[in-house]
């Protein structure tokens, strides 16, 4: 009977013709040989081949028996038709192993930059008017009975005495009898004086009943030369009737807040009925300058007015600080036995705008003195500063499955204040901690506000600086995977 055993033949690359004979037990392992029988007439190259079935069947049926190599070599016949697929399944259960992995990775990461979404990171910092360059100063000395400083820009009150006193205001009164008809006539309407305003007192009669002006003209004489007659003839165009343009002076001081204050006529003549306070005097005058043809009166120092079949006539500022500093820009004096010297004033210098009220000054020049006094500290105690420019950087939200994916929040709009000493500036940054996809450029993630002594002056957005789209498969795999990179190279 022939012996049985295995041979291995060998690969083409070995150049042999005689077949290595090797016990079955050196078969362990993934076999990288043909496996065949050792009778005689060896396989030709390139032929499968053939097990003995048999013994396998016998096996299994119980019948007959087989020696322990012959069930090996059908073992090994068996898994070697199967060779060219082991590979294929181990490559492909490792694509899908590390794509998974890539996209758990991927979602473990956003999910960590994401977890946020909703929430906001708060930032604050605090500055102070010192280290905003503005000096701490003392007030100037002022004797007048009743005096306020505001600024410009914000109303806010720089200096006060007696502010909310009920006072006589003389002839500030035409600053509202100018804002009624600056709000509701043309310039160019023609007036035609009427007997009651021709007749109306003046230091110096000048007008005629019957003369015919414009808007325009009337208001050159009611602010220069402050002329009760034209702020008659101006009421009576405007509304029909002093009375009624008087009802309208008070709705509108109502409107504007001017709470102690109280009109009975255009013009501002004595009358106990008619007064005011410096406080509410400031919240006049600045609105009335908030409009540039007011503005363009009270700063005229002189105009010359044509009288109807007369000669010309030269009006004149009354506002002295007008004629003697550059930097005074109006706005409007007022004097009467009873009210004694007032004043408006208002100025401009580096930016800053200041404006100030005195009432019931007995000395002329004094009251002209000190209200350059307050304008000047005013000047002093103000600054404009600007805390951030347009598309300033305030920090960086990183977006989910975007390798570079850092946003960039910038400021919507420059941050300026006006500063004044004294004065505590807080800013709170406000932005969101992370970004859904998409991220649009403008979009708005988050806001910047700022507070004076505890009051909210500002509050400006916060905006994304770059665009980023909503992620693809693709984009999930790459960024899985270069995590997965970084995750596996940081454990080697």
């Amino acid at each position: 009977m022939m012996s049985h055993c295995l041979w291995i033949s060998r690969p083409q690359a070995w150049r042999s013709t005689s077949p290595m004979v090797v016990p079955p037990v050196f078969f362990r392992g993934r076999a990288k040989y043909s496996i065949g029988c050792s009778s005689p007439g060896r396989p030709s190259r390139g032929e499968r081949p053939k097990a003995s079935w048999s013994l396998v069947e016998g096996l299994a049926s119980g019948k007959g028996s087989a020696k322990p190599h012959a069930i090996l070599r059908a073992m090994m016949l068996s898994l070697r038709s199967r060779e060219r697929l082991v590979p294929l399944l181990f490559f492909f259960l490792v694509f899908v192993l590390t794509v998974a992995s890539s996209l758990a990775v991927a979602r473990a990461e956003t999910g960590r930059s994401t977890s946020g979404s909703g929430e906001r990171l708060i930032q604050e910092f605090h500055v102070t008017a010192a280290d905003l360059g503005i000096p701490a100063t003392s007030p100037p000395r002022i004797e007048s009975p009743a005096a306020v400083l505001i600024s410009m820009e914000t109303g806010r009150v720089l200096y006060e005495h007696n502010a909310h006193k009920r006072m006589r205001m003389a002839s500030t009164t035409k600053i509202m009898t100018a804002v009624l008809v600056l709000e509701k006539m043309d310039l160019d309407t023609r007036v035609t004086v009427s007997a009651k305003a021709a007749a109306t007192y003046e230091p110096k009669y000048w007008v005629r009943q019957g003369d015919v002006f414009t808007v325009d003209e009337l208001l050159y004489a009611l602010l220069l030369r402050s002329a009760n007659s034209a702020a008659v003839a101006l009421a009576e165009a405007c509304s029909g009737s002093v009375e009624a343009f008087v009802q309208e002076m008070n709705r509108k001081a109502a409107d504007l807040g001017m709470a102690d204050t109280h009109f009975t006529n255009p013009h501002g003549l004595d009358d106990d009925a008619h007064y005011s306070t410096a406080a509410d005097m400031a919240v006049l005058g600045r609105h009335a300058m908030q409009d540039k043809r007011f503005r363009r009166y009270v700063a005229t120092r002189s105009h010359e007015l044509g009288l109807p079949g007369r000669g010309p006539l030269l009006l004149t500022n009354t506002n002295k600080l007008l004629h003697d500093y550059p930097w005074v820009i109006g706005v409007k004096t007022g004097l009467t036995p009873k009210a004694e010297q007032c004043l408006v004033a208002a100025g401009a210098r580096g930016g800053v705008e200041v404006l100030s009220v005195i009432l019931g000054q007995p000395v002329s020049d004094l009251c002209f003195e000190e209200s350059k006094r307050l304008l000047e500290y005013g000047f002093g105690q103000c600054r404009d500063v600007v805390l951030l420019g347009e598309g300033a950087v305030l920090g960086e939200v990183s977006v989910p499955y975007h390798s570079d994916g850092l946003v960039k929040l910038v400021t919507s709009e420059q941050i300026a204040l006006q500063a004044q000493g004294g004065d505590q500036v807080d800013v709170t940054i406000a932005a969101d901690k992370a970004l859904s996809l998409p991220v649009v450029a403008g979009q708005v993630c988050g806001q910047v506000e700022v507070k004076v002594n505890d009051e909210t002056l500002k509050t400006v957005a916060l905006v994304a600086d770059k665009s980023f789209t909503a992620p693809t498969l693709r984009t999930r795999l790459e960024y899985g995977l270069t995590r997965l990179g970084r995750w596996i190279s940081g454990i080697f």
